[in-house]
């Protein structure tokens, strides 16, 4: 079964963001990862958080997991984090 990472998002620079972006897909790529969809929320019901968000998907929980905790993308927290305010979620296994 599949596994979704659900990131909401708060852009704090566009540009910047587009470079931690790049050097994240392909580490994302490199643990079977893929974007499935990507852009501004539509609340339907309840409060939204951040007004952006992405979903990528993982063949399973491990490689998620794998790719999350790697050394790879752990070196682009800092860039990330001074690029956007988010928030990251794990669902399936």
């Amino acid at each position: 079964m599949s596994a979704y990472v659900v990131v909401e998002l708060t852009v704090k620079n566009a540009v910047a963001k587009d470079l931690y972006s790049a050097a994240a897909g392909p580490i994302i790529r490199e643990f079977g990862g893929e974007f499935i969809a990507g852009g501004a929320w539509s609340a339907l019901a309840g409060v939204q958080g951040h007004p952006q968000g992405a979903i990528i998907r993982f063949p399973n929980r491990d490689s998620a997991l794998g790719w999350y905790n790697s050394a790879a993308y752990q070196a682009t927290l800092a860039n990330r984090d001074a690029r956007m305010t988010c928030s990251f979620r794990l669902i399936g296994n």
